[in-house]
């Protein structure tokens, strides 16, 4: 996925202004207003370079969790102390279970299929204690992704520049996104270009894959910044 960006990944997102301190904060608030167990372990799915899991680590004992091993190694290097499981949100087995799981920036759009949602969303659940949360911010609805649109963005920093165009298409429910880069360092120019495919899902596709493993579903249609966002919660064990 991330194989030809993923060292270049943090300094693309915060040339756009992503801010993940305030997204951490709000969603610390929103897991501690729902969540009803005890402990303080929390697992950031699809975890990226870390940048959440590392802010997270102020309130929790945080593992992080991806399928790309580029992406991994980044964030490895970023915060050694956080371990990190290379494996598929899909069908993911930790033999461990959390207090708290986060899914984030999307990252639940890579399952691509409505069934694989499904079958994501139970073994989330899985690794969830009694009272525990699921925190997961959806990708583009169907009805909210538009084709043939291009973006660019730009790195200037006098050490190293950057220039990324991507272009959006569609193949049924599924959203695809073309990356290309021009990276400039002091070695020279190269370019590079990624395929991203992210499903599309709406509302009740979210909704019905919670409840289908027992949980109590609310969302929020705000979220963390502005892509909304799905709260999971496991209920108590019956005494």
């Amino acid at each position: 996925m991330f194989s030809k960006s993923a060292n270049y990944y943090d300094e693309i997102y915060n040339s756009m202004g992503k801010e993940y301190p305030n997204e951490a904060r709000k969603a610390h608030k929103l897991i501690q207003k729902y969540k009803k167990s005890e402990g303080t372990l929390l697992l950031d799915v699809g975890c990226g370079t870390g940048h959440h899991a590392g802010l997270f680590r102020k309130h929790y004992q945080v593992e992080g969790l991806d399928l790309d091993p580029n992406i991994l190694s980044v964030a490895r290097k970023k915060y050694p102390k956080i371990r990190f499981h290379q494996a598929n949100m899909i069908d993911f087995k930790l033999n461990k279970k959390f207090d708290a799981i986060v899914c984030l920036f999307s990252s639940i759009g890579y399952v691509r299929t409505k069934s694989n949602l499904n079958k994501a969303i139970k073994t989330l659940t899985q690794h969830l204690l009694p009272g525990g949360v699921i925190l997961i911010e959806p990708w583009f609805s169907p009805s909210e992704w538009h084709t043939g649109r291009v973006f660019t963005l730009q790195v200037n920093k006098p050490d190293l520049k950057i220039f990324r165009m991507s272009h959006s298409s569609r193949k049924g429910n599924i959203s695809i996104i073309e990356f290309q880069y021009l990276v400039g360092t002091s070695k020279g120019i190269q370019h590079s270009m990624e395929q991203h495919q992210l499903g599309l899902f709406n509302k009740k596709d979210y909704l019905e894959a919670f409840r289908k493993t027992g949980l109590k579903v609310i969302h929020d249609p705000k979220g963390l910044d502005g892509r909304g966002l799905y709260i999971g919660i496991k209920p108590m064990d019956k005494k």
